[in-house]
């Protein structure tokens, strides 16, 4: 399936590089939305222009994009959220946890795939809830309103895109037979680009919803839900539903080139990641490298080698004592940046502690950058994991369901795709969230947020996050510029370097195998951001390597 949808995205990308010059950034005085969805970009700008802030506005794109989005924002799955509003800097964790019959052996006499697709891949979802709770907070207008446009849209349907027709195309052989009924026409025919999807099951669960999560977590669309996974050999419980709660986090926050960045604390590995990669560029003073070069290149791949050696250490912080204090000490930096050869590839070896490697985490998430002329602001990223989840769909109300547990070591005594025993910090356990990369942003120049950022793509979220900084606040790119400029991306294991497909020259590819990298053309993280300029314009864009757009006033 990913072959499809990877195809599908560089012909995009293909289509918008035939010229090598960049589209100007979308441009806006009162606020700016950059995401994966015109209608969710569209209605979030309703939203504000009722008096929404940026809380309203990112639940009304979150909550219209699982009804067009439903593969990547289903309400069956979760994410993180960080945040400006005022004073307050925060950091949201609605991400999925595992049901309460989970075990650390629970998938080693299993079907290797079980963790991926059906009923037990399913992780307990917080979508909903995490909307819900971040409304009922820091929230302006009131939360029926907000719904009213998704629930409309989902009675009334939606044009189908070229992107969700190629995917539930794909991926026609792994719905359960709910699925297949719900996004598929008599006799299993998709749904062509241009025709009308509605999702009037859906729509009723909204609807519900506009009397709070309770009939979502314990209701009948919790039945509904739970029924489902059953059906399709899961354990999910009404218990797990009933016992889901959001966790309100403490960003973490460090500074670089005189910018505070926040960002989003483990469960997500983002933040430790990116804080490593940032203090490396700084000290390798990467600035006077010029911008995609053979040096920069190397260096970039080098340094994402080592900030990502620590990743397996983490985990969720209410199961592992995460060593995020020494990851980020200056000994272990100038340690890390003194292993760094400018002419030739270093191999390091594995942290002190860690086992293995984590297993391989889905790309098929998506984010979302608000930004208001007040300078409050929200990143968000959310996700089932894979495309479509686990491809359980639930009968009544048409909520694809999440396949969340893969993103867990499921088999800590067994040699994963790379041939080594994977480490136990992101082991299964009842209650508990997984790692991830995704990684929210926000970036405060004197007082002010002046970046909001984030991607969806798996590990690649981290190094295209950190591109996109390095090109906007280093080498002065435009926010469009610094998306959709050519990237890299490296990480601990495996040790290769991937290149974006067609953008770099067949010189550089050979340059950087000359120096010992391993090199392949691959996908890239697919970024969407938010920029306040020196000029105190609002300017958005969104990646064209995918189908997305930014939209203000």
């Amino acid at each position: 399936m990913r072959n499809k949808i990877f195809a599908f995205s560089i012909l995009i990308c293909l289509l918008n590089c035939l010229n090598t010059a960049y589209a100007l950034p979308a441009g806006g005085q009162k606020i700016m939305i950059a995401a994966a969805s015109q209608y969710a970009v569209n209605y979030g700008k309703e939203i504000s222009k009722k008096g929404g802030n940026v809380v309203d506005v990112a639940c009304a794109v979150g909550l219209t994009m699982a009804v067009t989005n439903p593969y990547f924002a289903s309400l069956g799955g979760g994410g993180f959220a960080l945040f400006r509003v005022g004073k307050n800097t925060e950091a949201l964790d609605f991400r999925e946890v595992a049901p309460a019959r989970t075990s650390p052996d629970y998938y080693e006499n299993k079907p290797k795939d079980s963790s991926v697709l059906g009923g037990n891949a399913v992780g307990v979802p917080g979508m909903l809830m995490g909307y819900y709770e971040l409304h009922k907070k820091f929230g302006k207008l009131k939360w029926t309103d907000i719904l009213e446009g998704p629930i409309q849209l989902a009675q009334k349907g939606f044009e189908i895109t070229n992107e969700l027709n190629v995917r539930t195309e794909d991926f026609k052989g792994k719905f359960n037979p709910y699925g297949l009924a719900l996004f598929f026409k008599q006799s299993q025919v998709s749904y062509k680009p241009g025709e009308v999807f509605k999702q009037p099951g859906l729509a009723k669960a909204l609807q519900i919803a506009k009397s709070g999560p309770k009939g979502f977590y314990q209701g009948q669309v919790a039945q509904d839900l739970v029924e489902a996974v059953q059906k399709s050999g899961g354990i999910l419980s009404l218990d797990d539903l009933k016992a889901y709660k959001v966790r309100w986090l403490k960003p973490m926050n460090t500074n670089f080139m005189d910018h505070t960045f926040y960002l989003m604390p483990p469960p997500s590995s983002g933040g430790v990641v990116l804080t490593t990669i940032l203090k490396l560029i700084e000290m390798r003073n990467l600035k006077a490298q010029k911008p995609q070069s053979l040096d920069e290149a190397h260096l970039l791949a080098e340094i994402f080698h080592r900030a990502f050696r620590g990743r397996a250490l983490l985990g969720d912080p209410d199961f592992n004592t995460n060593p995020i204090e020494q990851l980020l000490s200056a000994a272990n930096i100038l340690s890390l940046n003194n292993t760094i050869n400018p002419q030739k590839r270093v191999q390091l070896q594995p942290a002190e502690k860690e086992i293995r490697p984590q297993p391989i985490e889905s790309t098929e998430t998506t984010h979302f950058s608000i930004l208001d002329a007040n300078g409050d602001a929200v990143a968000m990223t959310i996700t089932l994991n894979g495309s479509f989840g686990s491809g359980v769909v639930s009968k009544k109300f048409g909520i694809t369901l999440n396949n969340e547990m893969d993103d867990f070591t499921t088999k800590p005594k067994e040699p994963n795709v790379y041939g080594l025993i994977q480490g136990t910090a992101n082991k299964v356990e009842p209650g508990k969230r997984p790692l991830s990369s995704m990684t929210p942003t926000l970036v405060e120049k004197d007082g002010k947020i002046i970046l909001v950022v984030g991607a969806q793509g798996g590990p690649r979220i981290i190094s295209s996050v950190a591109q996109v900084i390095y090109r906007n606040l280093l080498n002065n790119f435009n926010i469009e510029e610094s998306i959709n400029t050519p990237r890299i991306h490296a990480q601990f294991m495996p040790a290769i370097v991937y290149l974006d497909q067609k953008r770099w020259s067949p010189e550089l590819l050979d340059g950087l195998r000359s120096r010992g990298h391993q090199v392949e053309e691959s996908w890239m993280g697919r970024v969407y951001g938010v920029r306040l300029t020196t000029r105190g314009l609002l300017e958005g864009a969104a990646d064209n390597r995918v189908e997305g757009t930014a939209g203000g006033y």
